[in-house]
């Protein structure tokens, strides 16, 4: 189980995207690599790209219910990067349930970083589930709301106090 903490420090030192403009699921996926290392995060964008790309040739991370989750383990990072996007008019990512994506969580995992990464990927999924929250997170207007919001709905699920 993943402790508040490092989720609070993971959320701190995510990437968000608050109004992304692509139309589909490859666009958001470079989109959303494009735009993290302009903001600092160090990998080979174009490796990045391709191994996103083929993952979802084989199985797409929309999940439904609007959010998606696209993920690549990569030595390229030291622990775990995450990038959030928030698509306002909604994405076609080939979702399971076929609607929609809004709401995007980017994940870039180092291969030794399993336990976090699977922690991470619980807690979010957990409260992608719950309807109310991507609502929430989708009214975000600056990228730090976003994350006090992340922030708070995660201390929530996680029952700190």
């Amino acid at each position: 189980m993943i402790s508040f903490n490092e989720v609070e420090k993971y959320i701190d030192n995510s990437y968000v995207i608050l109004d992304l403009k692509a139309s589909d699921k490859n666009e958001a996926i470079s989109e959303m690599l494009i735009y993290s290392e302009s903001k600092g995060l160090r990998i080979n964008i174009a490796q990045t790209i391709e191994s996103m790309y083929k993952k979802e040739d084989i199985i797409s991370s929309g999940l439904g219910y609007g959010v998606a989750f696209p993920h690549v383990r990569t030595n390229e990072v030291e622990d775990n990067d995450i990038i959030f996007a928030v698509s306002k008019k909604g994405l076609n990512y080939f979702a399971l349930d076929k609607k929609p994506v809004h709401l995007l969580t980017m994940f870039l995992t180092n291969k030794n970083s399993n336990e976090k990464y699977l922690g991470l990927l619980s807690l979010f999924t957990k409260i992608s589930r719950m309807s109310m929250y991507p609502v929430i997170l989708l009214e975000s207007k600056t990228e730090e709301e976003f994350k006090t919001k992340m922030k708070n709905i995660s201390k929530e699920m996680l029952g700190v106090k």
